[in-house]
């Protein structure tokens, strides 16, 4: 029987036991002929914080360290346990180093493959770029929001609000409103004009549906929380969107656009109508 296989599973982080939802943060590789494990994951979790509030990061980290660790003693010991085959190596996992229902991490997606006459590392290389997500994929989400305010700022100035920002109390950047809870929300504008609106941009330009999906969500979610607040203190809640520059995403930014066309007391903005959007600014504070 040949023995020259390698296993792989990804690690995923499940958000919550009731959505059918997951993120890729790692991934372990077993080679049988050496009996070797390599195991790589995310060091920072951006990926996961840029899409979910109130994650457990000391926690997921603690538990990807016992991970590691577990591999490390395992490997190590002259236990019978290996050599480990394609068929037990689940069972491995989740009896020594994971149960299944341990945490919000599972190991999954376990597939078998043949290492034919290719080595180890270049097998390392091929299997890391198929399926491990680096932390750096989303930097475009995080770098998307400051832009979208920089072109706001600028497109409103050009359009002369140095003019009547320090004369009049109708403008205001970093807003903070305060909820019944007393949980702060800051908005990067504010201005009035018979209601105050509050603007927040969401950038949309991430590397999966599955993340556009996830933000459009958690701000459906947050704004619905923040419904009384408006129809008490009179706010318009501005919400100015970023497209993905993926075409192949562009059905999901539509869906997450219908999600939020569902709040109350909230207007949607092209991020490219922002010369539009700048007039109506300046007109109702230069009033």
């Amino acid at each position: 029987m040949k023995t020259n296989f390698y296993t792989y599973c990804i690690l995923k982080y499940k958000h919550s036991p009731y959505l059918d939802e997951s993120i890729n943060i790692g991934v372990l590789i077993y080679f049988n002929d050496t009996q070797r494990f390599l195991f790589k994951y995310s060091k920072t979790l951006n990926r996961v914080k840029s899409i979910y509030n109130n994650v457990p990061e000391k926690t997921i980290k603690e538990y990807i360290r016992q991970i590691d660790r577990h591999l490390k003693i395992y490997q190590n010991t002259f236990d019978n346990i290996f050599p480990l085959n394609d068929l037990n190596l689940k069972t491995f996992l989740s009896r020594y180093i994971l149960p299944n229902d341990s945490s919000v991490l599972q190991f999954s997606h376990f597939k078998t493959e043949s290492l034919r006459d290719f080595s180890e590392e270049f097998i390392e290389k091929i299997v890391l770029d198929k399926v491990f997500i680096d932390d750096l994929k989303t930097q475009i989400s995080h770098q998307q929001e400051p832009k979208i305010i920089s072109k706001l700022l600028s497109t409103l100035k050009d359009s002369g609000l140095n003019q009547f920002r320090h004369k009049t109390s109708r403008f205001q950047e970093d807003y903070v409103l305060t909820n019944e809870t007393g949980n702060e929300f800051k908005f990067d504008i504010a201005w009035q004009n018979g209601t105050l609106n509050l603007v927040k941009p969401i950038g949309f330009d991430l590397k999966e549906g599955i993340g556009i999906a996830n933000k459009a969500h958690k701000n459906f979610g947050q704004f619905y929380d923040l419904q009384s607040e408006a129809e008490k203190n009179n706010l318009c809640y501005d919400l100015i969107l970023g497209r993905p520059t993926n075409r192949n995403l562009f059905k999901d930014y539509d869906h997450a656009v219908k999600l939020l066309q569902n709040i109350k007391n909230s207007r949607l903005i092209d991020a490219d109508d922002l010369k539009e959007y700048s007039k109506k600014v300046i007109t109702a504070i230069s009033e």
